[in-house]
């Protein structure tokens, strides 16, 4: 069973800050050192404050943690007078196309993967992990929501948020880090509503779409606070607050839903060349030389080979060298084509790529680390300014695909996904002692 609540949520206060668009950010895993230096410096109330500290070890914990007392005690930060559902809808452009997404924030209670209720798509990091326990144990706040997938079928929550749309939002404010994208928030307050929701929420499953670290360290932090003092001293069998997890909800049918594909830039420890990379792929690809395009070509070029059946990836060297590789027949001849889940998941592009791709140049050239990226343009520049030595691009996979992997208990390898857009931090957030 899922169970998810309404709460008070967290917010800025329209009264001190005005510019909302200023004080928000991206999620902290998507923030690089230039985009963060550039909120540090726009706005002094900008939550990457609190996401991503500044300071040394422990320091940086304690000094975020005293920036957020300081903050709520001058009510730049304040709770909602109401415990709702907050309804957001994200819009923003892909392709020169205006896109939307629709979906709700409430809170989560946290549970084991081991339960099949709230189910992981791809493995995680540990040293990511320890950083975010020890901001969450220091500050005891969710600064930005885990974005989950949830399935629909009925349109039953749907017609509820729809309904809701209708009405004028509460906050309607571009991101000032990205003025492609763009907020609306309206609340649910009707008890009604809210019990329905969480009814009809109770016998559905979960797939986290992006926030694996931050699930993953509150199930940590929970089951640490559980084991202390603090939690005897009350009802052990009571719900509390580090149970929960604020959590976007995404229907996963929409069709404005995309998923990124994360691509692979690779640092040898001792960089061969891309031309005798290339001669120890031969026998597991056939290569054909290609020219350098736009980056649409190149997605294309790629979509188009998995619409035939074909397992191909770019891969970009020194130069400018660029190849289109494509799994022999010989081998792809071993892996079965059906529509099970089992072989969705071994077909799907990262699967084929560590194993017959970066195991095996692995074992001739020793790999020194891999970056990722879901920006083409990214990649290339990367290769080109020789910071890195190759870069690999491959096909996203679908929210189908995915759907059909988790529910059968499979996990993709890390970065696998990028899913866009993002959720802001910053726009909601969820603190634990209220």
């Amino acid at each position: 069973m899922v169970d998810i609540s309404p709460f008070n949520g967290f917010i800025y206060n329209k009264d001190k800050i005005v510019n909302i668009s200023g004080v928000i950010s991206p999620p902290y895993d998507v923030i690089s050192e230039s985009l963060r230096e550039k909120l540090l410096c726009a706005n002094p109330g900008n939550v990457v404050h609190l996401i991503l500290p500044e300071g040394n070890n422990g320091d940086k914990y304690t000094g975020a943690k005293k920036l957020l007392d300081e903050w709520t005690e001058k009510q730049v930060l304040k709770f909602d007078n109401y415990r709702c559902f907050y309804v957001i809808e994200e819009s923003f452009y892909f392709n020169n196309k205006l896109k939307k997404i629709t979906g709700f924030i409430g809170l989560t209670k946290l549970e084991p993967y081991s339960r099949l209720q709230i189910l992981p798509h791809e493995r995680t990091y540990s040293k990511i992990k320890d950083d975010r326990l020890k901001l969450l144990e220091s500050c005891r706040t969710n600064f930005g929501p885990v974005y989950m997938l949830y399935n629909d079928s009925g349109n039953k929550i749907s017609d509820i948020l729809k309904n809701t749309l209708r009405k004028n939002p509460i906050m309607d404010t571009p991101a000032g880090y990205d003025p492609t994208l763009r907020f609306k928030v309206w609340k649910i307050t009707d008890i009604d509503k809210i019990n329905n929701i969480m009814t009809i929420m109770r016998d559905r499953k979960l797939i986290i779409a992006d926030g694996h670290h931050r699930y993953e360290t509150s199930l940590a932090y929970k089951e640490k606070f559980n084991k202390t003092d603090n939690k005897t001293a009350r009802n052990s069998s009571a719900a509390h607050p580090e149970d929960f997890i604020m959590t976007l909800y995404v229907e996963s049918s929409q069709s404005d839903l995309i998923i990124f594909p994360t691509h692979r830039n690779i640092k040898f420890k001792s960089y061969p060349g891309i031309e005798k990379i290339m001669k120890s792929l031969a026998g597991t690809f056939d290569i054909e030389t290609d020219n350098l395009k736009s980056t649409s070509y190149l997605t294309k070029k790629l979509l188009k080979s998995k619409s035939r059946g074909f397992k191909s990836f770019f891969v970009y060297g020194e130069n400018k060298k660029l190849y289109f590789i494509t799994l022999k027949k010989s081998f792809a001849a071993n892996i079965v084509h059906t529509e099970s889940a089992n072989e969705i998941y071994l077909n799907t592009d990262v699967n084929i790529l560590k194993e017959f791709l970066i195991d095996k140049i692995s074992n001739s050239f020793q790999i020194e680390k891999i970056d990722y990226t879901h920006s083409i343009d990214n990649l290339i520049e990367n290769i080109d300014s020789r910071s890195l030595d190759m870069g690999v691009l491959l096909n996203a996979i679908t929210v189908k695909e995915l759907e059909k992997i988790c529910m059968s208990g499979f996990i993709l390898p890390e970065k696998s996904t990028y899913f866009y857009p993002k959720p802001s931090s910053g726009l909601i957030m969820y603190k634990f002692d209220h």
